[in-house]
């Protein structure tokens, strides 16, 4: 029996929300946010028929070869609802809300093995995609919590992926100077 995304079945919703999406993913992995939970807001709720085929063509392209590649993945967010979005202040454009062409997800490799360095050229001279930004990279950077350097595995890799074909394969580094994100072309 088919699942109608748009249907106001909360049977119907469960049972999309579980589905595989690829050998590793499911749907509810990427749709789920504890910043949404704690907020009581129901990302379920906002998944429409798009956002699906977008959050899918992400796992197809993206996410699937990445773990394929370096293991278990973490996924730190991917679809955002517009109620999310607003709560985190993200762009009103953002490709995590999956509502446009294409959609987003902030990952890590759950082996710290692996830096988001590594991942990030990874991706960049093995995939196709729409943005990839390394996030909040700094190696040597002490956490505020622990007192110890953060490492190679500080930040994130944010990658968005387009369904329809135009991928701009647009590399990106972002540091936040004083508070505010500053983008700098390429990893370096």
């Amino acid at each position: 029996m088919p699942i109608n995304p748009s249907s106001t079945s909360s049977k119907d919703k469960r049972r999309l929300v579980a589905m595989l999406i690829s050998t590793n993913f499911t749907l509810q992995e990427l749709v789920h946010s504890p910043t949404a939970l704690h907020a009581g807001i129901d990302q379920e709720e906002h998944l429409d028929t798009n956002a699906v085929s977008r959050i899918t063509a992400l796992v197809l392209a993206v996410l699937q070869p990445v773990r394929d590649k370096f293991g278990a993945t973490k996924i730190n967010s991917c679809f955002r609802s517009r109620p999310l979005n607003d709560l985190v202040n993200g762009s009103p454009n953002s490709s995590h809300c999956c509502s446009g062409t294409s959609s987003a997800a902030d990952i890590e490799i759950a082996s710290e093995d692996v830096s988001n360095m590594e991942l990030a050229v990874w991706i960049r001279d093995n995939l196709v995609f729409d943005q990839l930004i390394l996030e909040n990279y700094n190696p040597n950077r002490i956490s505020k919590i622990t007192g110890k350097k953060e490492g190679p595995n500080s930040g994130w890799v944010h990658v968005s992926y387009s369904a329809v074909g135009d991928n701009r394969k647009q590399v990106l580094r972002m540091v936040k100077k004083r508070g505010k994100p500053k983008y700098f072309q390429g990893l370096e």
